[in-house]
């Protein structure tokens, strides 16, 4: 990455926290099924136009994973992501989401190929489900039930507390786990919404 395009991140890095609390002011509690099944995003494997609908299945949790490939927390998370698909996936679909028209089907794909991910990973490049669900940060989380009503949204966990500061401590607080187990042993909703730390999702 060049020092330029470093301090660009960075900057945009650093605007992240003001503009997610804004979107949290939006009413995202409950959200249309038809709508979210028929957003249609670059697949980058296959290099076609595939819909959110070919990848949800009804009887599962939904959860989006919104990421930048050249975000240093997203590239960290990949490990701690890769390890729930492998402890959920017969309970929730995971589908990773990389929002704008910056990156390339190469560019994911060779994000996918070194970090290893077991998740599937589209493209909006409009940004249509991106602004649609108010994700605002990569990495941030948003997972949805059957009815496509708001379990969680936020961080991933505590591991990282600030912007800067490598994934590098254990994390004590596991969000996002917490959120899937509660919901899969109680069948309720408490929405529960974490602060993320992280890049902020641009138009470019």
């Amino acid at each position: 990455m060049s020092v330029i395009k470093f301090y660009i991140v960075l900057f945009l890095c650093l605007v992240a926290g003001d503009n997610y609390l804004k979107a949290q002011l939006v009413n995202d509690s409950v959200f249309n099924s038809a709508k979210i099944q028929g957003f249609r995003l670059i697949d980058p494997a296959s290099q076609k136009m595939n819909s959110i609908k070919s990848f949800a299945a009804a009887d599962q949790l939904l959860l989006f994973i919104f990421l930048s490939p050249e975000c240093p927390i997203c590239k960290n998370y990949t490990p701690t992501l890769n390890a729930f698909q492998k402890q959920y996936g017969k309970t929730v679909t995971m589908i990773g989401i990389i929002p704008g028209r910056t990156y390339t089907n190469t560019a994911v794909n060779a994000f996918a190929k070194k970090y290893k991910t077991s998740f599937p990973l589209l493209i909006d490049t409009k940004k249509a489900i991106s602004d649609y669900l108010h994700a605002s940060i990569t990495p941030e989380a948003i997972l949805l039930n059957g009815r496509y009503e708001l379990v969680y949204r936020g961080a991933i966990d505590n591991s990282v507390k600030q912007l800067g500061a490598p994934k590098s401590r254990q994390a004590t607080e596991n969000y996002l786990e917490e959120a899937i187990n509660k919901y899969l042993q109680h069948g309720s909703i408490a929405v529960k919404r974490v602060k993320a730390v992280g890049c902020l999702i641009n138009d470019f």
